[in-house]
Parts: structure tokens; sequence; C-alpha cells
């Protein structure tokens, strides 16, 4: 129960990035409606429109995800590439795009992927941008979140680069 709580506080962080993030930058606002897994959260725009969103967070390696979430005191620390990441984030994409094959819901979906590795940032993966995997499925966005060497948190639509 408690990896489930942790889960969807996780989601909900991530979510509410996102959701002030979009409403700073676009005319068309967005407020939470409601969280639960198929899609992990339903959004609402002031017109009424709804979208699903797909939220997953993206972590160098399952040790970093270990110990950013407090479960390791390892302090062993590989030589990190980027490549190693994106191909992280690639996995995490196609993921999810295969998990929303299933669903059956009557608005679009987005993806949110909050990267939560402090050793890469914005910039980082925007540089390796020819790497990064292009869903080809129903996603109507793949929203990228991630901070760049400051607490500002920044967001790229991954399918416009």
């Amino acid at each position: 129960m408690q990896g489930y709580q942790e889960k969807r506080d996780l989601e909900r962080t991530a979510v509410r990035i996102f959701i002030n993030l979009y409403n700073h930058n676009y005319e068309s606002k967005l407020r939470l409606l409601y969280q639960r897994e198929r899609p992990d959260a339903v959004l609402q725009h002031r017109n009424h429109h709804m979208i699903g969103v797909e939220i997953t967070h993206l972590f160098y390696d399952s040790e970093e995800a270990k110990r950013l979430l407090g479960r390791s005191q390892s302090r062993n620390l590989n030589q990190e590439v980027v490549e190693m990441l994106i191909a992280e984030l690639n996995k995490r994409i196609q993921t999810k795009e295969m998990k929303i094959n299933n669903y059956a819901t009557a608005y679009p979906i987005a993806l949110i992927i909050r990267n939560a590795s402090p050793a890469f940032g914005m910039s980082d993966i925007l540089r390796a941008k020819e790497l990064i995997y292009k869903p080809q499925g129903r996603f109507t966005h793949v929203w990228f979140l991630s901070r760049d060497g400051s607490d500002e948190w920044l967001m790229k639509d991954l399918q416009q680069l």
C-alpha cells in the first residue's frame, strides 16, 4: 500500500508541475479533474474539453531511483552518460505507448515525463534530441519536465523536436 501511495504522490506532484507550467505558457488553462489508473489523471481545459495523461518519472537507473526515494544509502556513483538516460527515456515512452493502446477513452491522451535525475537537465536532453524515440501511437503530446541547473522547472513537448 505504501508503494501505491508513493506512486500517487509522485504523479500528483508531476501533474501539478505540469499544470503550473502549462497555464503559465498557454492561454487555454488546465485543471486537474481527478487521478485514477487508466489514464493516471484526467485534466480539463477551461472550455470543458478533457485530456487524459499518463505520467512517468525518469531516473538514470534503479540505484539512482532508490537513492533519491530514500531506499538506498549507497554513494557508489558510476560514470553517467546521457545516452543511457535517453535509452531509459525511450524505454519509458515505448512502455507507456503500449499501455495506452489498451485504453478506451473518449478524450485524447498525453504523456508527462518528469525528469527526476539530478545528473542531467533539460539542455542535456535537448542536445541528444536525435536519439529520442517519437511515439507513433495515440499520444497528442509528450511533455518532458526537467530542471536545468536551477530549481526552476522547464517544459518541452518532445513530439515537437
